[in-house]
């Protein structure tokens, strides 16, 4: 795979009254990136995704962002090694930086965010939004009180496995008709490790082989082995939990 840095992702039409800002984006998983920079380019930003710290650091000698959003692990360098360098060489004054890690204690920390492994969507658009000082606009700024979902999953993949891949697509397809606001969905990459809550994690929903999803509500728990591929039972269960997508949820007005 090429360093080569990508071309920035942009909304066609920016929100009215919000400044746009421009967030880079690393993420060594191909599928994973995809997936989080879509939706950051819903939140409103304009985003630049990279495969690594190296193609990172090229991105940032050619242009000016807002903030940096990285992985902790990542293929070749780390994101410590990224931020550091990076500050030492200049490279990120005025830029605000977040690091995701799953490590109870990720060496460095100092002058940038951390925020723990598994995270929430809202979660981490919610410290994008304080690390750069601008409120996010709706609907992904954190309700007050937070909205109940009506249906909690849990994906538990390996990052290096081809089958992890296939689930999270498969399982990307079979949400996208659903509002995001209706459901939460935690993956948790058992490849890294982490500390005593994410080992409880695994014991708690009985995981034994990945890829995994874990339905942890409504009703009893249910777990899906496999790539999904076959989308008859998660289909089901979206339906169950969900209703069918092609119908407006609530309730209907008669004419």
């Amino acid at each position: 795979m090429s360093d080569a840095a990508p071309e920035g992702r942009e909304r066609p039409s920016p929100q009215p009254g919000r400044l746009p800002t421009r967030l880079l984006y690393v993420e060594d998983d191909n599928d994973l990136r995809d997936m989080i920079a879509d939706t950051l380019v819903e939140a409103g930003f304009v985003v630049t995704p990279v495969p690594s710290a190296e193609a990172a650091m090229t991105s940032l000698r050619g242009a000016r962002f807002d903030i940096l959003v990285t992985d902790y692990h990542l293929l070749g360098a780390t994101g410590v090694w990224l931020l550091e360098s990076a500050t030492a060489a200049g490279l990120l004054e005025g830029t605000a930086a977040i690091m995701l890690t799953s490590e109870r204690r990720p060496p460095g920390g100092e002058g940038y965010t951390v925020l723990r492994k598994p995270v929430d969507i809202v979660t981490l658009l919610d410290a994008i939004g304080a690390a750069v000082g601008q409120a996010l606009p709706a609907p992904y700024a954190s309700p007050t009180p937070p909205r109940p979902v009506e249906l909690e999953l849990v994906l538990y993949v390996t990052s290096t496995s081809q089958d992890s891949h296939r689930a999270i697509r498969n399982l990307d397809r079979a949400l996208r008709p659903y509002d995001r606001e209706r459901y939460s969905l935690t993956m948790i990459d058992v490849a890294n490790g982490g500390d005593d809550a994410w080992y409880q994690s695994l014991e708690d929903d009985r995981i034994i082989v990945t890829p995994t999803l874990v339905k942890k509500s409504p009703g009893q728990k249910t777990w899906i082995v496999g790539t999904l591929a076959s989308n008859d039972a998660v289909a089901q269960m979206l339906l169950s939990a969900l209703g069918d997508p092609a119908r407006p949820s609530g309730p209907q007005r008669r004419e």
